[in-house]
């Protein structure tokens, strides 16, 4: 269940991110309309799960942690999916 709890939480993560005008991954931004209500339904999932798992106040703070670390990594993988096509051509 714990494994569950973080694909979800990560899979919200990123369809959030991807779906924001700001990206850096792809060249156009997911579409806001079916893709950010699935990562805010994601992520309510993964805070069921993560209840679950773990105690109340041990849940809530997982939840809010990751999501934290995560949104503050996934802007600099943009920098490794472009070295990596700079560094082909």
């Amino acid at each position: 269940m714990t494994v569950l709890f973080v694909v979800l939480i990560l899979a919200a993560c990123a369809l959030l991110y991807l779906s924001h005008r700001h990206q850096g991954w792809l060249a156009q931004p997911l579409p806001s309309m079916p893709w950010r209500p699935l990562g805010a339904l994601l992520l309510l999932a993964a805070l069921a799960c993560a209840f679950l798992c773990f105690s109340a106040l041990t849940a809530v703070l997982v939840w809010l942690t990751i999501p934290m670390l995560v949104f503050g990594i996934l802007p600099f993988f943009s920098l490794l999916i472009a070295r990596g096509e700079r560094g082909q051509s």
